[in-house]
């Protein structure tokens, strides 16, 4: 699992990632597949581009780099493998890379990529409590010091969730 500069709740991560451990090669995230960004001095520049085809081409599906998960099986080809493994100058495209060619799930769930209050908090009220919840326009929660509390406060699982958890 990789985690970034977000807020994330222990119990209902835990929920979401049970529900698939009995699946032998799983990729979950919230799966996207943006432009290539060409551009030197743009954030997020892919110095290989090139490698994606020509002007305005997307990335294959991956998962956005805040938080995903991967399988037991996954992981342990990526440690035996890591040595042959091509890595690009992001994470996330360089993990959703090496599965292109392997049988692999690719599980698009959405609770792993909320937005900030108000959109975790209504999702919370809702009974959808969260996994992570961020701010897409800096990859994380922006001011992250200062609005901590406040995300977590506003879109919190119930406080006895990870002591009531059963997985």
């Amino acid at each position: 699992m990789h985690l970034d500069y977000i807020s994330n709740f222990a119990a209902t991560l835990g929920h979401t990632l049970v529900k698939h451990r009995m699946k032998p090669r799983v990729y979950i995230g919230c799966m996207k597949c943006g432009p290539v960004l060409a551009k030197k001095g743009v954030r997020y520049y892919e110095p290989e581009n090139w490698k994606f085809g020509g002007d305005g081409n997307k990335y294959f599906r991956h998962a956005t780099g805040q938080l995903y998960a991967i399988s037991n099986e996954l992981a342990a080809y990526i440690s035996i493998n890591q040595h042959i493994l091509h890595k690009y100058v992001n994470e996330d495209v360089s993990l959703g890379s090496w599965f292109i060619g392997l049988d692999v799930e690719h599980i698009d769930d959405r609770k792993l990529c909320c937005g900030t209050p108000p959109d975790c908090e209504w999702k919370a009220q809702a009974g959808n409590t969260c996994v992570a919840s961020f701010d897409w326009s800096c990859s994380g929660i922006c001011d992250s010091v200062d609005r901590i509390k406040e995300v977590h406060q506003r879109c919190s699982e119930n406080s006895s969730a990870i002591w009531n958890a059963v997985f």
